[in-house]
């Protein structure tokens, strides 16, 4: 692979004109941006001899599964004020049950092809996965089953909800089937604060849906969000200290992505804490954890030791470097597989309609419900994983040579000594680890490694759409 034309001088003014700037988290999806994701026949069939030939050669190949619901709660303001992810607005349960039948009828698809893998962990996402009542959570488990015969026994199962949707009967159920986490995005305990998205979640739905999780046994996660309208350090403060005073072992402490037409970014932007506030948000919140004896997992998590049914989860990142395999089904999933063993261009992301009625009417033809994807040159599966790896906090430089046969600090070693020159990151013959302020900039540095890359796909872009046009201009002038 080339070695980077970052030069220095290019990496400090980088560093200096995008420190102050609102950081946007462009790491989830991992690398390129979706919006580059342009192939329309994305060929599963391929993918399914390369899983099989994968697993055959080199053993049992575990898989991520994430379960995608398309539904919320309707809120005013709508997308509870802040929310980017495609949704559709809940018409009641009949819908929510027809939907999931397609769910089950896609991953029946995919069955052949992954017999024999280990299922390493699942997550039911959405959308709200909590509006299901009780009895489909043991649906949802057969699925899986039948789907994955053989389940780690560290498989963390976790489903995603909202707290005013939780009952004990659903938490029971949920426990049950055999899921053992819950993630809960309360975003703010505050109730004035929280108010501003136009969820009817009050505090005492949080105290309660805990209090059952911890008496059936399930491990509990709350999601916050800092950055909010109105938000200060001091009620930042309070919301996590109440949260330590519960005894939640597992926070996720994430900025507020502003954008879209969102009513947060329309209406509520002069409200918005500064990117220079945001950052003291940060620092305050993740020393408050350190404190009080929570380990920063990631970017944005922290964990206390000594959760009795807590799983060794770790959110949107590997640790694992030779293969990855996230398998999304239903609206709007994600799917992610590559290997570096495999073929530049054989390893792929790929997503779900985002239309509903698409969606159904690819399962109903028998039909993969992909919508678009995107193919990686080895040299774009490196920079998936090396986001992937920000977002750990840690680079393992061991692993990355012996995946891809180079040495990643060498590869982008102005970045990497820039950052290290600001305190951003330490350096090791064995790994880089972003360091004080490093994993808040987490965001902006996965742009600047990104930055030669994505400038060759801007071009390529360009190039494609005038070539496309070239046919209707000449037809236009009678040639």
């Amino acid at each position: 692979m080339p070695a980077t034309v970052l030069s220095p001088d290019f990496v400090n003014n980088y560093l200096d004109s995008h420190l102050g700037e609102r950081q946007v988290n462009k790491i989830q999806h991992g690398f390129p941006s979706p919006r580059f994701w342009s192939e329309t026949s994305v060929p599963l069939d391929e993918i399914a001899e390369d899983r099989i030939h994968l697993r055959e050669a080199h053993g049992t190949s575990p898989v991520f599964l994430y379960v995608g619901v398309p539904y919320c709660i309707q809120t005013d303001p709508g997308k509870c004020g802040y929310c980017l992810f495609p949704v559709e607005e809940f018409q009641g349960n009949a819908a929510l049950e027809n939907y999931y039948g397609y769910v089950e009828r896609e991953a029946e698809m995919y069955r052949e092809q992954m017999q024999g893998s280990v299922l390493a962990g699942a997550y039911f996402g959405g959308g709200t996965s909590n509006l299901y009542k009780g009895p489909v959570y043991h649906r949802l488990m057969d699925m899986v089953r039948r789907l994955f015969p053989e389940i780690s026994e560290q498989a963390d199962l976790t489903l995603e909800g909202i707290p005013q949707l939780f009952s004990r009967e659903k938490m029971q159920a949920i426990s049950d089937s055999g899921m053992n986490r819950i993630s809960m995005g309360v975003q703010q305990v505050n109730e004035r604060l929280n108010s501003f998205s136009g969820r009817k979640q009050t505090t005492k739905h949080v105290i309660q849906s805990l209090e059952w999780a911890r008496e059936l046994g399930l491990s509990a996660n709350v999601d916050l969000i800092f950055g909010w309208p109105q938000q200060t350090v001091d009620t930042m403060l309070e919301d996590l200290e109440t949260l330590v005073s519960w005894d939640v072992y597992d926070i996720t402490h994430y900025e507020l992505n502003v954008g879209g037409p969102t009513d947060f970014a329309l209406n509520r932007f002069h409200e918005l804490p500064s990117t220079l506030a945001n950052l003291e948000m940060y620092r305050a919140g993740r020393d408050f954890l350190l404190d009080r004896g929570y380990q920063q997992l990631s970017t944005y998590n922290f964990r206390r030791p000594g959760d009795p049914a807590a799983h060794d989860f770790r959110e949107g990142y590997t640790t694992r470097f030779d293969h990855l395999d996230t398998l999304g089904l239903g609206y709007a999933a994600i799917t992610f597989f590559g290997n570096p063993a495999l073929a530049s261009g054989r390893s792929w992301s790929f997503i779900n309609q985002r239309n509903l009625a698409q969606y159904k009417a690819a399962v109903d033809n028998g039909r993969f419900p992909v919508e678009r994807g995107y193919r990686h040159t080895a040299e774009d599966w490196l920079m998936m994983l090396l986001f992937r790896s920000l977002i750990s906090t840690e680079i393992d430089r061991t692993q990355y040579a012996a995946a891809f046969g180079l040495d990643v600090y060498d590869k982008f070693a102005t970045v990497w000594d820039a950052l290290a020159e600001r305190g951003y990151a330490r350096i090791t013959p064995e790994r880089i680890t972003l360091t004080d302020d490093g994993p808040f900039y987490a965001p902006m540095i996965s742009a600047l490694i990104s930055e030669d890359r994505y400038r060759e796909l801007r071009e390529e872009a360009a190039r494609r759409k005038k070539e496309a046009g070239r046919p209707a201009a000449a037809s236009r002038s009678g040639q």
